[in-house]
């Protein structure tokens, strides 16, 4: 089978690559310029250069490819960042929908973002759940739903697309830091507060497995979360356990959320006020619909958090 994958030289899309070159996939990664193919190339892909927003460039990647997994994407938390958020998070799908050929099918790889928080710690959201208001000002999920309401408008239309949401990634291999960083932060010792709320973190391998499945199991026109239950951690439970496997405990300070956002813009944290805003909520899902109809599975989950600590030890 002849695949592209957008964003494939990112944390996720290495393991997907990965994935797919071993199931005997001929494999064709869209590299932006300014990006080094090397990785995915040693990992068994075809790079062709071109960005995801040239309609032509992703026209001549999707040419002839029977499976397109769609991961590239931006994460960013201000306000300032939403055109930039809306080019990269939504113009992009209507792009690679667009250059989808009679027949294929376009895996969305969309985020629980989409979803928007859950309304408790103890009721996980799942698919059906509704996009909560308060969550149309956080830029990051407002876009990753933007973006998923136009695959699924695709889909609609009578364009085979299935949408999948990950959870919070972990795993080695994060050169970028650009999911991990949590894990780093805490280690180095620049990370001492949290807010209220908490995360789904689930490991990247166990996603790209996922996605392999949804890609071939997936019913056209839903979505899938892909999730970990027991990866559905306050930041104090997740600190905790994370200083329990590495044996680096470190006293964490819980803040409010409104005096956390204050202090982020009064003092020089390592993360920004958008990104604490959003931050403060339960992103807890429900990867029940995955496990049920796609065979998802996840690892234990001190196994993730100990072999992302060990990249940082």
């Amino acid at each position: 089978m002849t695949t592209l994958v957008t964003g494939a030289t990112g944390f996720l899309g290495r393991y997907l690559v990965r994935r797919l070159v071993e199931r005997g996939d001929e494999v064709r990664a869209l590299v932006r310029a300014g990006t080094d193919p090397a990785p995915v190339e040693a990992l068994g892909a075809r790079a062709l250069r071109g960005d995801v927003l040239d309609r032509d460039a992703v026209a001549r990647a999707a040419g002839g490819a029977e499976l397109v997994l769609h991961l590239a994407g931006l994460v960013a938390y201000e306000d300032r960042d939403l055109a930039r958020l809306r080019q990269a998070n939504v113009e992009s799908v209507r792009i690679v929908a667009d250059a989808l050929r009679e027949g294929a099918r376009l895996v969305h790889v969309s985020s629980v973002a989409a979803l928007g928080p859950a309304d408790s710690p103890d009721r996980p959201a799942d698919e059906g759940h509704e996009f909560p208001a308060f969550a149309e000002r956080l830029p990051y999920p407002r876009t990753k739903r933007e973006g998923e309401l136009v695959a699924l408008a695709a889909a609609e239309r009578g364009r085979d697309v299935v949408v999948a949401n990950p959870g919070f990634v972990l795993g080695a291999g994060d050169v970028y830091r650009s999911s991990t960083f949590i894990v780093w932060r805490y280690l180095q010792g620049s990370l001492r507060v949290h807010t209220p709320g908490g995360l789904s973190f689930v490991h990247a391998d166990d996603v790209a497995a996922g996605l392999v499945a949804a890609a071939e199991r997936g019913r056209t026109g839903e979505r899938y979360i892909l999730a970990n239950r027991e990866g559905n951690l306050s930041y104090e439970r997740f600190f905790r356990r994370l200083g329990e496997v590495t044996g680096v405990r470190r006293r964490m300070i819980g803040l409010p959320r409104g005096l956390a956002v204050n202090a982020s813009q009064l003092l020089r944290w390592p993360v920004r006020p958008g990104e604490v805003r959003s931050s403060a909520n339960w992103w807890f899902y429900d990867p029940a619909k995955a496990e049920r109809e796609l065979g998802f599975t996840n690892r234990p989950l001190d196994e993730t958090i100990a072999e992302t600590a060990a990249e940082y030890r």
